[in-house]
C-alpha cells in the first residue's frame, strides 16, 4: 500500500531571496521621488484603476511601503493591499502584509485554522512579484507625488 503521508514543506532559500532580488528591482521604480514618510503616488493600469504606493517608513538601510489599489467599483476589503519592506543593503523586498495577513511565517502547517498554505510567504512575493509585471507590461503612467 502505498504511503499517502504529505511531505512537509521546507522553503528553498536561494530561490526565495532570488524572488526578493527580483521584486527589489522592479518595486524600485514605482518608488515617490522625493523620498520621505507620507510621499504618495499613482500608478494608472486602466481608465478607472490607480494603485497607490505611499512611503510608510524611510530608514537608513530600509524603506516601507503600502501599495493599495484606488477603485471605485470594488468593495474596500476586496481591494488589493501590500505592506512591503525594501532592504537596501541586501537588495531585497519583502511582503510584510498581504490584505489582513500580517507578519507571515516562513511555513505554516496545514490545515490550519486560517486556511494559509504552507508556502504563504512565498506565494504572497509571488503575488507581488505578478503586480510588478502587471504594472510594467501596462506601461504604467507614475502621475508623480501626491503629496
Amino acid at each position: 500500500m502505498p504511503n499517502l503521508a504529505r511531505k512537509r514543506y521546507v522553503p528553498y532559500l536561494p530561490d526565495f531571496l532570488s524572488l526578493c532580488e527580483r521584486n527589489y528591482a522592479q518595486l524600485r521604480f514605482f518608488l515617490p521621488g522625493n523620498q520621505r514618510p507620507g510621499q504618495r503616488c499613482l500608478i494608472h493600469i486602466n481608465a478607472s484603476e490607480s494603485y497607490q504606493v505611499e512611503l510608510l517608513e524611510l530608514c537608513k538601510y530600509t524603506t516601507t511601503v503600502s501599495i493599495e489599489l484606488i477603485s471605485q467599483s470594488m468593495i474596500g476589503w476586496l481591494k488589493p493591499r501590500f505592506e512591503v519592506r525594501l532592504y537596501h543593503d541586501a537588495r531585497l523586498a519583502e511582503v510584510l502584509a498581504c490584505q489582513q495577513v500580517r507578519q507571515l511565517k516562513a511555513v505554516y502547517s496545514y490545515p490550519n485554522v486560517d486556511m494559509l498554505l504552507p508556502d504563504e510567504k512565498r506565494q504572497i512575493n509571488l503575488l507581488l512579484r505578478d503586480w510588478l509585471n502587471l504594472c510594467s507590461r501596462r506601461g504604467y503612467q507614475n502621475t508623480g507625488v501626491l503629496a
